[in-house]
């Protein structure tokens, strides 16, 4: 009887699927989460993992009454739309359609959904907190990511890239060539120095951000991204000059003396041929100082105080959770947009990065 032989790669994925699981289940969660509608999310009879259109409670479609204000005035009701129209939530839409109008006072839409039945016809008379009818919510739904339009969403985004890009050309900027320096160069103390340059990475950020405030201010610099580009070198820096220096450490000195005895000069020999045989090892640098900076939380929440202005964890934490309430949709679908440009990040530069902590994990 001939043995069913397992194929290897089927072992590998087996054992990668726990792995998997562990590490792709917040992205699930939150992806699920956006588009539920608040109906489903608030609904604690039903499972939390994957989106249901059946309110646990009755067994029927969600759905939402329509009630007048109570700070309306009575009148005569004109229905806009008909039973059966696809309805927008108010609050995701710039200028939100009425679905009725009482006297001049416009009924908006609370849900996405579907108009399913009118209680007072056309030219009754409606009065305060009376019920005039039902929308049948529409799940899943994208209230969530339209809402993000009406908040200064892409604003945040925009000051977090901008801030991580220019971190980025600074910390290499400077944390090359002082690698190069602490690995190749012999001078009196250089080994502490480089000890001493990994060390001050490990301070609290809660413990230098209040002598910080203080140098912003006194730099005028305060509530502008510039607080942020120049206060996130200061862990960034110290953290890549470390990793850099062991890549630098592993080119062989042979290639370094023949480029000196060719003529080229240290500046030439670390451009033309030092450089690109450690890229891998810089481009995981450069990797690390976006990430650090552009999900840092405790400096952009001092420095920034302005709206406008905050990085995207500060604008989403402080603009979307007000008191005890958290707007876990709209949170949701912005962390699923704000991981976007670090996903972007890690795949456009995927073999690289590998490249570089293999290499670097062997020096």
């Amino acid at each position: 009887m001939k043995r069913l032989r397992i194929p290897p790669d089927l072992l590998s994925w087996l054992g990668l699927l726990p792995f998997l699981a562990f590490a792709l289940f917040p992205f699930y969660w939150g992806l699920v989460t956006s588009f539920k509608a608040d109906s489903n999310l608030y609904d604690l009879t039903r499972n939390p993992l994957w989106i249901s259109h059946l309110d646990g409670r009755t067994g029927k479609p969600y759905h939402k009454d329509i009630i007048v204000p109570a700070s309306y005035r009575e009148g005569p009701i004109e229905w806009r739309e008909k039973l059966g129209d696809h309805l927008l939530r108010s609050d995701s839409e710039q200028h939100p359609k009425p679905l009725a109008v009482i006297d001049g006072q416009e009924i908006l839409s609370p849900v996405d959904g579907k108009l399913l039945r009118i209680d007072v016809a056309q030219g009754a008379i409606a009065h305060p907190n009376e019920q005039i009818g039902d929308i049948e919510v529409e799940n899943p739904t994208l209230s969530h990511y339209r809402f993000l339009t009406q908040t200064p969403f892409y604003r945040w985004m925009k000051v977090s890239l901008l801030t991580g890009l220019a971190v980025v050309f600074i910390t290499l900027l400077i944390s090359v060539p002082a690698a190069y320096s602490l690995a190749r160069l012999r001078f009196r103390g250089n080994r502490a120095i480089g000890i001493a340059i990994f060390l001050t990475y490990l301070i609290p950020p809660t413990i230098l951000f209040i002598p910080f405030s203080q140098l912003v201010g006194a730099l005028h610099i305060d509530n502008t991204i510039w607080s942020l580009i120049l206060s996130y070198p200061t862990f960034t820096i110290p953290f890549c000059t470390w990793l850099l220096m062991g890549f630098f450490r592993g080119v062989p000195r042979e290639i370094e003396e023949r480029a000196l005895l060719d003529g080229a000069t240290r500046m030439q020999m670390l451009r033309l041929v030092v450089i690109p045989v450690v890229l891998p090892g810089i481009l995981t640098a450069g990797i690390f100082a976006f990430t650090l900076s552009f999900q840092e939380y405790v400096y952009a929440l001092t420095f920034i105080s302005s709206t406008a202005n905050r990085t995207l964890p500060v604008g989403i934490s402080v603009e979307m959770v007000r008191g005890d309430v958290y707007f876990w949709g709209p949170l949701m679908a912005s962390a699923i947009l704000g991981s976007l440009p670090v996903v972007i990040v890690y795949g456009l530069s995927l073999n690289y990065f590998i490249s570089g902590m293999t290499t670097g994990a062997t020096k």
